[in-house]
């Protein structure tokens, strides 16, 4: 899909509706700020039903959390379904009460750098999903006794997670690779951690970051752009900015040499996962190593598919790289086939690794990129699609990443694809992980 250049408007409504024209690369998507408190909405029309989205995006995630109330966000985004001073079960007007009846599509996640929250819904209900959003923006009620409850319900999910051993192989690696940046917590937090919040904790980090300046709400849907912007000014407009937190986080300090980490699951399949530190999202090199990780694990024709699979060594294998706001991480990864051993698995893995160094062929590269972009196209097919991909990109920095993403991965080069894989793809800045079955002595030994 190519990402076309059009014209967009950032809209400065405050009292005065002053407008200021710019050029951006922005796939329809047009930006707009409210002059009283800052806050950023981003409008796109889609007439395919006669539906609404809004999402809003708060740039708070994990990575904002200190020792000692790690999962603070996660916990956090449970509570705001637990009513504000307007909108809760007591009165019989939660949002799950209100909109849910209405076949609304009603949720919200959390991440290392953003926690959002969406509401996909007819579309004369834009007002009241508006209310809905201004009210626990700014009057979050924090009951103590529905904390105590939700807790379990954090436990619980906190106990699920542990239980994946895959989640659990990837919490392993993350934390390895990132000894003193956040990254290296798992989002949900520590079980101490979980258990010893009280309202006060919450309420604190609820007032640093859920504030108007630290949001930006995403409208998609059939409504038009002045309708829209009419009814955020209208609901948010009278919410006031305030100061937020001091940046006092440290950056993780540069990796000279090789980490290695072992999780045992007894019963678990065998995985072997090479994870490289990789830049920020925001990186044009992020664009090369998402094709690199096609020409090395995208489909049956790339490098460790043929590898692996075909010579019987593994049954899978995949690749990931992170969009993060700081630096994070390119993963590799091979579920060991039960007649192979990891030590096998991982040197073919290495091998795969070095010789693309030299570089791709030509039609590795139109592959990948064919890949990506085709998935681009076949992802974005609806408001909510669109939205979580918005989403991610404003979590990294910039929104209009998402509108050049397919333009940008046309353009990397086979020459990008070398100098990348050399570049970020060394021993020095690798952690190696492993999942193994508990019972297996010989991979335990490899």
């Amino acid at each position: 899909m190519e990402a076309t250049e059009v014209q967009a408007r950032a809209t400065i409504a405050g009292d005065e509706g002053a407008t200021e024209p710019s050029s951006s690369r922005d796939g329809g998507i047009e930006e707009h700020r409210l002059a009283a408190n800052g806050l950023k909405i981003l409008h796109l029309p889609m007439r395919t039903a006669p539906v609404v989205l809004l999402m809003v995006t708060y740039e708070v995630g994990s990575r904002h959390e200190r020792a000692g109330a790690r999962g603070a966000s996660h916990m956090l985004e449970h509570m705001m379904f637990k009513g504000s001073a307007n909108f809760h079960k007591g009165q019989g007007n939660s949002i799950h009460q209100l909109l849910l009846p209405l076949g609304a599509q009603v949720n919200a996640t959390t991440w290392y750098d953003r926690t959002h929250y969406f509401a996909l819904a007819p579309r004369d209900s834009l007002d009241l999903i508006a209310q809905i959003e201004a009210d626990r923006m700014s009057n979050l009620s924090l009951d103590a006794a529905e904390l105590a409850t939700e807790k379990t319900v954090v436990l619980n999910e906190f106990d699920r997670l542990i239980g994946d051993p895959l989640e659990r192989l990837l919490q392993a690696v993350w934390g390895a690779a990132f000894a003193s940046h956040p990254y290296g917590m798992p989002v949900i937090g520590r079980r101490e951690d979980i258990e010893g919040f009280g309202r006060e904790h919450l309420l604190a980090h609820y007032r640093a970051h859920y504030r108007p300046d630290n949001a930006t709400i995403t409208i998609i849907g059939d409504v038009e752009r002045d309708a829209a912007l009419e009814t955020v000014r209208h609901r948010f407009e009278g919410i006031a900015a305030r100061p937020g937190p001091e940046a006092a986080q440290l950056p993780e300090p540069d990796q000279d040499d090789e980490r290695r980490t072992t999780v045992e699951c007894p019963g678990s399949p065998g995985i072997v996962m090479l994870a490289y530190k990789s830049p920020c999202g925001l990186d044009p090199d992020v664009d090369a190593l998402e094709v690199l990780g096609r020409v090395l694990a995208g489909g049956r024709s790339s490098r460790l598919y043929r590898r692996l699979v075909a010579a019987g060594l593994a049954t899978e294998v995949w690749s990931d790289v992170s969009r993060l706001r700081h630096p994070g991480l390119f993963q590799l990864s091979a579920v060991v086939h039960p007649d192979a051993d990891h030590r096998r698995v991982e040197y073919a893995m290495r091998a795969a690794v070095e010789e693309v160094r030299a570089g791709v062929a030509d039609e590795e590269l139109a592959r990948a990129q064919s890949q990506i972009c085709g998935r681009l196209l076949t992802s974005r097919d609806g408001p909510l699609a669109i939205a979580m991909q918005l989403n991610e990109a404003i979590a990294a920095g910039d929104w209009r990443s998402y509108a050049t993403a397919a333009e940008r991965v046309g353009a990397v080069t086979a020459g990008d694809v070398a100098r990348v894989a050399a570049r970020y793809l060394s021993d020095r800045r690798l952690t190696v992980g492993q999942l193994v079955d508990a019972a297996d002595r010989t991979a335990l030994s490899s």
